[in-house]
């Protein structure tokens, strides 16, 4: 009898899952359940997506014959409800489905943070295709936009945003952008970058109220400042999609916890990408949702392999701004050897241990990123002492 796969979830992690089952096993039935109305499209791009420069075809890997081609059986539309893990069936908005294997992997969804007033019209999250099209719709008639945050999703909407008229505020609580993925020089060159393209940060501001009747007409900050806008962008990060799967006996932190097989604490049930926690850490980023798809989708299809951690890796996609973080940036027992060149508005930070490569920030230089990277996945060691920067840069 063929066995069935159910993956939840048509997101990257959950294309990647498909992709790597039907590899390792080659007759067995698998099914998508997707909330979407659409084919996989890479999410990461949907700034480029409001700005213009991408239309959603140009968003999806694949098109509908290639789901049948691969004998992939993509549901759109569907909500789950929840699972019962006893009789081995997930019930959803378009009935019961029963599975000899099954994959969680239904990603995460913004975090709205408790502000008085965020019930208020053209208050927004852009999480989906419909969300970056209700952004653009608002855009087209708007002459502000404030979004709160200021991570990489909001910096690159903000980018989108500008390209369409719109000017940009963005409110940002800490006192430099982006503190978990830069030091104090690169963040201060990113804020310069910001600027010269029209967008306005406002650092240590914490917003304390939306002001308006019905409709947003501004953002109140604890200092007493307003700042006037004619819509509002929430980028506050997001939680894992977890309502569900309460109780079902799944064991649920932050998120639900897998091993290094991306395996639950329940037989035959997997999760992958941002709804999965491993060892404490449910990063919710682009790459890792990819290798982990591939682990639990491998596995759940009768194929062994193992996950290991990541470094996580960030790049933020603005044209004219390249910024790339990797690894341990803040490693207290590695030797660090940094290089400024203000002429070229340039800048390259290494971190380093046991003769490699533990975290790097690069900044200016596209091209250097993508090369630090692959020496730091592949662990490679170099045998410089003591190391130069410029010597160390020629070994990449």
């Amino acid at each position: 009898m063929q066995k069935r796969l159910l993956i939840i979830g048509a997101g990257i992690a959950g294309l990647s899952a498909a992709k790597s089952a039907r590899e390792a096993g080659k007759n067995w039935d698998i099914i998508i359940l997707e909330l979407e109305n659409t084919n996989t499209y890479i999410r990461t791009r949907i700034p480029h997506y409001i700005s213009g420069e991408a239309n959603l075809k140009e968003m999806m890997p694949y098109n509908d014959e290639w789901y049948v081609k691969n004998n992939l059986n993509l549901i759109k539309g569907i909500e789950v409800i929840s699972i019962d893990t006893n009789s081995k069936e997930v019930i959803s908005s378009k009935g019961k489905f029963l599975y000899d294997s099954l994959i969680i992997a239904s990603g995460a969804q913004p975090f709205k943070p408790p502000i008085k007033g965020i019930e208020l019209s053209n208050i927004i999250s852009i999480r989906s295709i419909y969300d970056a099209d209700v952004a653009k719709n608002l855009s087209s008639k708007a002459n502000t936009c404030t979004i709160i945050g200021g991570g990489l999703l909001g910096l690159e909407i903000a980018w989108a945003i500008s390209c369409l008229g719109c000017k940009v505020n963005i409110i940002e609580h800490n006192d430099r952008l982006l503190p978990k993925q830069t030091d104090n020089t690169a963040s201060s060159l990113l804020f310069e970058a910001l600027k010269k393209k029209g967008i306005n940060v406002h650092l240590n501001a914490q917003t304390d109220e939306f002001i308006g009747k019905d409709v947003v007409e501004g953002v109140k900050l604890k200092d007493g400042r307003v700042i006037e806008t004619d819509f509002v962008i929430l980028s506050t990060g997001v939680r894992a999609n977890i309502s569900p799967f309460n109780n079902t006996g799944l064991d649920i932190g932050r998120a639900i916890k897998v091993d290094n097989h991306m395996s639950t604490n329940i037989d035959d049930v997997y999760a992958a990408g941002d709804v999965a926690e491993f060892n404490g850490n449910n990063y919710c980023i682009w790459p890792i949702a990819v290798t982990q798809g591939k682990i639990a989708g491998s596995n759940a299809a009768g194929k062994q392999l193992e996950y290991e951690d990541m470094k996580p890796h960030t790049q933020l996609k603005i044209p004219g701004i390249n910024l790339f973080t990797i690894g341990d940036i803040f490693c207290e027992d590695c030797t660090s050897l940094e290089e400024l060149d203000k002429d070229k508005n340039r800048y390259q930070k290494f971190f380093l241990k046991d003769n490699r490569i533990s975290g790097a920030i690069v900044f200016g230089d596209a091209s250097l990123a993508l090369t630090v990277k692959k020496a730091v996945e592949n662990k490679i060691e170099f045998s410089l002492e003591p190391f130069n920067i410029n010597e160390l840069i020629k070994l990449l």
